[in-house]
């Protein structure tokens, strides 16, 4: 296996976001760490969410983050293992470099979890 490196990160303050979608929060996040790592394009997408069906009715993730960003062609995947779903959408994008399937991944961890009140999650 080949080393792996992170090349850019990017993150959102952690605020409740009442006035942004989940689009929005991952899509910031994702644009920003393309811009710090220099890069327009990769070969994957991995998109680590847990309530999204639930919470905003937002199901096929990996597809709708990559048309958010301009990713159109490149394999895209949603990742859900609850609470550790970031962590395992990292760790797809890591084996899939290192095992050279892929040059380069983007993951984007993402969760909106103030749309709904507690009770109805």
């Amino acid at each position: 296996m080949k080393k792996v490196a992170i090349l850019g990160i990017g993150q959102t303050k952690v605020d409740e976001h009442w006035d942004k979608s989940l689009r929005e929060i991952g899509g910031e996040a994702a644009f920003l760490a393309m811009q710090d790592a220099g890069m327009d394009k990769v070969d994957a997408l991995y998109v680590g969410n847990m309530l999204s069906p639930m919470v905003s009715g937002q199901n096929l993730l990996g597809a709708f983050f990559g048309d958010w960003i301009g990713l159109w062609h490149q394999e895209s995947v949603k990742i859900e293992a609850a609470c550790g779903s970031g962590a395992a959408a990292f760790r797809s994008a890591l084996m899939a470099v290192a095992s050279g399937e892929v040059e380069s991944a983007l993951v984007v961890g993402v969760e909106k979890m103030t749309d709904k009140a507690g009770r109805d999650v």
